[in-house]
C-alpha cells in the first residue's frame, strides 16, 4: 500500500519481499475489509469491481445449530490472495486471474515500480543522507540497496524491528488457531442455509482435551472464491478454530511441529500440518461442534495452524525520518479485531498526506502509534472474551480503557 502511494506521487519504489511467489499464492486466510481499507482502494485502486463479500450481520449459534442471537454489524471480507493480487496490479501491473486488466493501472507520471521476491533483508544502516538495506537473495548472495526512504513492512517477525528495537518481544498469547477453507459448492444446501452470508460464531464453555483450557470459539466467514469470484456458488467458507495451549507446553510444540518434524514458531503452512494433529481435531470436531461447523472442518483438505502473538514498537520513525516502520512490523495484533490490513491502509493514507506536506512526520508517527496501541488492546479484549477467564478479560478491559484515555489526551494536545 505504501509503495502504491509513493509510486503514484512519482517516486521510484523497489520492494524486497522475502517470500517466494509460489509461497505467497498459498495463503487462504480471510481479511476484514474495514473503512480505512475501503478508503485506500477508493483513492488508489484503478481496477473496476469489488473484491470482497459483505456479511450483513453477525450470528451466534447454539449446539443445535439454531441462531442464539444476532448482532446487526456489517463485515466486508476478502481473501489474502484477492487483496495481494489487487495491490500488485496497482503497484507494478502484475496480471493474474484476479486482475487480468492490471496493465491499465500503470499511469503516465508514475514512478518506477520494481517488486522482487525471495529477497531477505538482514540489516539496515544509516549514513546521514541514505539508508543502506542489506539483503540475501534466493541463491544466498549478499547485496545492498541504498534508498532515500525505507518503509519497513516486513511483517510480525520483522527483522528491521528486531534490529532497531531489540527489547520488543513478539509474545505468544496462549492460543493457536486452526484454519481452513472449503468451496461453497462442496457444502450442503442445508448448511449453506444456516450460514447464509453471515459472519457466524459458536462458543463452548469447556472441553476435555488435555492441555487446552476453558473454551474453544469457532468463527466462520464467507469470502471470495478462487480468482476473487464473489458470486453465489463460487465463494469460499473460511473458518478459524481457536484452541488454548500453554506456552512452552509439549502439546503446543506438537501442534506447531510439521509433518517433516520441523517445529515452527508462528505458522505451520498449508500442506505441512502433521496428519495426526489434524486427525485429533477432526475427532474433536465430531464430538463438540454443531453440524454446520463440523461439516466445514471435516471437508477441509488443506488446513493450517497459526500461533497467535502480539507486539508493538514504541516508535515508528527512525534515522531522522529516513526509515518508517509500518503495518505488522509496527504492531502485531491478535486477529479478532480485523485490524492488521486496516492499520496498513491507515498508515499509507497518512503517509500520502505527509508527502503532500499536509502532515508533519511527527504528526504521522503520533497517529499511527495511537492506532496501533488502541487496536492492540482492543484485539486483546476481543480475544480474551472468548479464550480466557473473567479475571484476564477484566484486566484487558482496564488496559484498553487506560490506553484509550492516554491516546485521546495526546490527540487533544498534539493532534
Amino acid at each position: 500500500m505504501h509503495g502504491i502511494v509513493l509510486k503514484r506521487l512519482g517516486h521510484n519504489v523497489h520492494i524486497l519481499n522475502r517470500e517466494k511467489s509460489a509461497q505467497l499464492q498459498t495463503q487462504g486466510a480471510g481479511i476484514g475489509t474495514t473503512d480505512s481499507v475501503k478508503d485506500f482502494y477508493d483513492a488508489y485502486d484503478l481496477l473496476d469491481g469489488e473484491f470482497w463479500v459483505t456479511s450483513p450481520n453477525i450470528q451466534f449459534l447454539t449446539p443445535e445449530a439454531t441462531v442464539k442471537n444476532t448482532w446487526n454489524i456489517e463485515m466486508p471480507m476478502t481473501t489474502w490472495n484477492a487483496l495481494y493480487f489487487r495491490l500488485r496490479a496497482n503497484f507494478d501491473g502484475l496480471e493474474s486471474p484476479y486482475s487480468p486488466q492490471a496493465k491499465t493501472c500503470l499511469l503516465e507520471g508514475d514512478g518506477r515500480a520494481q517488486y522482487d521476491d525471495g529477497k531477505t533483508v538482514t540489516g539496515v544502516q544509516y549514513h546521514g543522507e541514505k539508508v543502506s538495506v542489506e539483503y540475501v537473495d534466493g541463491d544466498g548472495h549478499l547485496d545492498t540497496l541504498h534508498a532515500d526512504l525505507v518503509i519497513a513492512a516486513d511483517g510480525p517477525g520483522s527483522t528491521i524491528r528486531r534490529i532497531l528495537e531489540p527489547s520488543v518481544e513478539r509474545k505468544y498469547v496462549g492460543y493457536v488457531t486452526f484454519r481452513g477453507t472449503v468451496p461453497e459448492s462442496e457444502i450442503s444446501a442445508e448448511i449453506r442455509e444456516v450460514f447464509g452470508t453471515k459472519l457466524t460464531f459458536y462458543q463452548m464453555d469447556k472441553t476435555h482435551i488435555v492441555l487446552i483450557a476453558d473454551s474453544f470459539p469457532s468463527a466462520r466467514y464467507n469470502i471470495p472464491g478462487e480468482n476473487g469470484n464473489t458470486s453465489p456458488g463460487h465463494r469460499t467458507y473460511n473458518y478459524a478454530w481457536y484452541a488454548n495451549y500453554p506456552a512452552d507446553s509439549p502439546a503446543l510444540a506438537r501442534v506447531m511441529t510439521d509433518r517433516s518434524g520441523h517445529q515452527h514458531r508462528s505458522t505451520v503452512l498449508i500442506g505441512q500440518l502433521d496428519p495426526s494433529v489434524w486427525a485429533e481435531q477432526l475427532s474433536l470436531a465430531a464430538r463438540v461442534l454443531p453440524g454446520p461447523f463440523r461439516e466445514l472442518v471435516q471437508k477441509t483438505q488443506r488446513p493450517f495452524v497459526q500461533a497467535i502473538s502480539e507486539a508493538t514498537s514504541p516508535r515508528a520513525v527512525y534515522f531522522d525520518g529516513k526509515l518508517l516502520v509500518v503495518g505488522d512490523a509496527l504492531a502485531t495484533f491478535r486477529p479478532h479485531g480485523a485490524a492488521s490490513t486496516a492499520q496498513a491502509a491507515h498508515s499509507a493514507l497518512l503517509l500520502a498526506r505527509v508527502m503532500k506536506a499536509e502532515l508533519t512526520l511527527p504528526q504521522w508517527e503520533t497517529r499511527v502509534l495511537r492506532f496501533a496501541r488502541v487496536r492492540s488492546r482492543l484485539s486483546a479484549v476481543l480475544g480474551n472474551r472468548y479464550q480466557a477467564g473473567l479475571g484476564t478479560l477484566a484486566v484487558s478491559v482496564v488496559q484498553l480503557g487506560w490506553v484509550w484515555a492516554v491516546q485521546t489526551l495526546f490527540s487533544l494536545v498534539w493532534g
